[in-house]
């Protein structure tokens, strides 16, 4: 395992916009990071440029003890699994395993024993002389996985891996992912748009913005103290509602709340917001009468989607069926710890 160091790494595909910004980022050997963000952020360019796909327009990129801006793909060594899985169709499991290492004369002996422990551990023994179209979309990703793993590379890169595979087998395979990475310790570099599948696997979260870091630390730390309205906006589902500085005629704030005072965003999440009984009140926090507009019932409890008098909209989760009437007016309140705080102009926490 080796450490990938990205020094001020900037893409540009010609113009006055880069697609990938001045980026710097030390990836520790055995570390799992997920790069996240919406479509378009840049993150599978990044990739692409670890991998030596894309060309470095400016920075450096280490792997291990080498800058390999100038070097190869096929010699920086990495694995990269693709979202497409990328299998040879003509050729069996076992040859598609063994095609990369025969490819580097690696001794029979050697490639017949990586695949046995390769196919033992992703649980592809009984499919090994199958062709990849006689395979199911998770088998077809364990072969994926399997091929990477026995090149036993300094480093993996993920590109989407899960994206074409169904809501049930990509939670099983993200736990099978994270698994293996941790038994075999290889640096891993992992690409997704699911803050979801990303807050779940990951050691370290990047969110990425139109080609910038927005945010890196673990999914705990970005959920509970986001950076930026972007971060607050993205990671976590329902997202963290966020209230501009018009609404506050709509909310009352209680006498022990601290405003800033520049002009702010509000932010509070949506299991942080408590229905009030009558005449009840949060004595530090924030304070508002909503409108009950519609109702999601998703099993262990509901979303109820609810607006201020100015239109300003707000999700409340609440455990359980929510038995309430569409219209019903609501009271709600949050503790002063759990309201953040945004600036209006640069969209940064106020701390």
């Amino acid at each position: 395992m080796s450490a990938i160091i990205l020094d001020k790494v900037r893409k540009n595909y010609g113009g006055d916009v880069d697609a990938i910004h001045s980026v710097s980022l030390s990836i520790a050997p055995g570390e799992f990071l997920v790069l996240v963000g919406p479509s378009g952020c840049g993150k599978s360019t990044l990739l692409r440029m670890i991998a030596g796909l894309e060309s470095c327009t400016g920075g450096t990129i280490r792997i291990g003890e080498r800058i390999v801006n100038e070097v190869a793909p096929a010699e920086r060594d990495i694995a990269m699994v693709f979202q497409n899985y990328a299998l040879y169709p003509h050729m069996s499991v076992r040859e598609n395993l063994a095609y990369g290492l025969k490819n580097r004369k690696t001794p029979k002996a050697d490639i017949e024993k990586r695949i046995a422990q390769a196919a033992k551990a992703l649980e592809i023994e009984p499919f090994l002389e199958r062709k990849p179209r006689q395979l199911s979309g998770g088998q077809r990703q364990r072969v994926a996985m399997g091929r990477a793993i026995v090149r036993e590379p300094a480093a993996f890169l993920f590109d989407e891996p899960l994206s074409n595979l169904d809501a049930k087998l990509r939670v099983q395979m993200r736990v099978e992912i994270k698994r293996l990475q941790r038994a075999l310790g290889t640096t891993s570099v992992y690409v997704t748009h699911d803050q979801m599948e990303a807050m779940t696997m990951a050691d370290r979260l990047v969110v990425l913005n139109a080609g910038r870091i927005e945010q890196v630390g673990t999914s705990i730390a970005l959920y509970e103290q986001p950076a930026s309205t972007f971060v607050a906006s993205f990671i976590g589902s329902p997202a963290m509602n966020l209230l501009d500085t018009s609404s506050h005629a709509h909310w009352q704030a209680g006498h022990g709340l601290q405003l800033p005072a520049e002009p702010y965003t509000l932010g509070v999440r949506p299991e942080h917001l408590r229905i009030l009984t009558a005449g009840q009140a949060d004595a530090d926090g924030f304070n508002a009468t909503l409108r009950i507009d519609a109702i999601e019932l998703v099993g262990a409890e509901s979303y109820l989607h609810c607006s201020m008098a100015n239109g300003q909209t707000l999700v409340v989760r609440v455990a359980g069926r929510a038995l309430y009437q569409l219209g019903a007016f609501i009271q709600v309140g949050a503790a002063a710890q759990d309201m953040h705080f945004f600036g209006e102009d640069n969209r940064r926490a106020i701390p």
